[in-house]
């Protein structure tokens, strides 16, 4: 059973460690891992003080959420109370983390923690198929569940569960949402009688606005992260499978951040700061993946397999669309070829600020597309 409260010193003082690469422009420091009895991590997130959330097994195959900053482990939520966890956490600033399991007592259900204060989100006979959950400073949270029969993105605000779309109208099946500070939700879904796929937004007032959808160039689009400015980054496959790419949309002016006519094969999960920056996995042609925050593999690379990390060597990656804050400090999970695995935070070298440097101007090609460069606010040392 793993112990409630704040992990042992001497288990927090290797965690402070940290690896500096000249190369990245980044410090790394790591969170928890499978040498201190940890293992089948799932994908971390972080919030705007650095503080990370994930779920993780201890050595004797129990199931935990925790929070840490790399000075030591927390545990919120663990099998005293809960028999198994969502695949993903979301954390507010204020340090409240939100999240899905099933409950000792029956039922799985949408849970809350603040300050060691357990709170049922959406628990009842009738809720089906939750989700996992997202949450901002206000405490609001979404998810996507089917409740009394009828399947879409629900909110949660102070024991109040409210539809802000569902299937008793135009959409036929939604994924996990993402929520800013203003609490406008986005969600990518699906359009009943073959009417497609789009990305939408909801604002705090119930008005919908659809971001992009597949009437254009896309053929499919994925769940969307949002920042505090409204703005989305997603993955979308384009038209008759011609590639695939991550894009940002803002005020219905979509940008091209990366795509696979180079050196990128696909990509994975992107994330978006409130300064527009974006990080995401891509596997590369030919081999090799990394963690990226730009078009360029080399220029762009906070870490990829192949790398050494604490001692071992990267073989694979993995990061959430909640895993990149304001400070460009970015979370991730790792596996190493020593058979060892665990959660990291990259955290942006001081030295190497640099002014900011743009992306290449968006593929004429694809009309929906906005002309110019998206100005990327963090550049790595070379």
């Amino acid at each position: 059973m793993i112990k409630k409260g704040l992990i042992a010193l001497f288990f927090s003082i290797s965690t402070i460690v940290t690896l500096t690469s000249e190369a990245f422009g980044f410090t790394f420091t790591r969170i928890a891992d499978s040498n201190q009895g940890y293992s089948e991590f799932k994908l971390p997130t972080i919030n705007q003080t650095g503080n990370v959330a994930f779920t993780a097994n201890d050595a004797d195959g129990s199931s935990a959420i925790f929070t840490g900053n790399g000075l030591g482990l927390t545990t919120v939520a663990d099998n005293t109370a809960f028999n198994s966890f969502g695949q993903f956490v979301g954390i507010n600033d204020n340090g409240a983390v939100a999240f899905k399991a099933n409950a000792n007592t029956g039922g799985t259900s949408v849970f809350t923690v603040e300050n060691g204060l357990v709170t049922s989100v959406a628990q009842g006979a009738n809720y089906f198929g939750i989700g996992d959950p997202v949450i901002n400073n206000s405490n609001v949270v979404a998810f996507n569940a089917n409740i009394n029969g009828v399947f879409g993105i629900f909110t949660n605000l102070n024991g109040s569960v409210n539809s802000i779309a569902d299937t008793s109208g135009v959409y036929s099946n939604f994924e996990r949402p993402s929520i800013n500070q203003e609490s406008t939700v986005a969600f990518s879904a699906s359009l009943k009688n073959g009417g497609g796929r789009g990305i939408y937004t909801v604002d705090s007032n119930g008005a919908v606005n659809t971001v992009v959808d597949t009437t254009g160039d896309f053929d499919f689009l994925f769940s969307p992260a949002i920042n505090n400015t409204g703005t989305l980054a997603f993955k979308g496959i384009l038209d008759a499978l011609a590639g695939e790419g991550i894009y940002t949309a803002s005020n219905g002016v979509v940008n091209k951040i990366v795509d696979n006519t180079d050196r990128f094969d696909f990509f994975e999960n992107p994330a978006i700061n409130d300064k527009g920056n974006v990080a995401f996995k891509g596997v590369l042609r030919g081999g090799g993946l990394g963690i990226y925050n730009g078009a360029d593999p080399n220029s762009n690379k906070i870490i990829a397999a192949g790398d050494s990390l604490f001692g071992a060597i990267v073989t694979d990656l993995y990061i959430s669309n909640q895993s990149l804050n304001n400070s460009n400090q970015l979370v991730f999970y790792a596996k190493f070829d020593d058979g060892s695995s665990g959660i990291f935070r990259a955290d942006p070298d001081i030295q190497s600020t640099s002014p900011a440097t743009s992306i290449p101007e968006p593929s004429s090609v694809l009309g929906i597309l906005g002309v110019g460069a998206l100005l990327m606010g963090w550049r790595q040392r070379i």
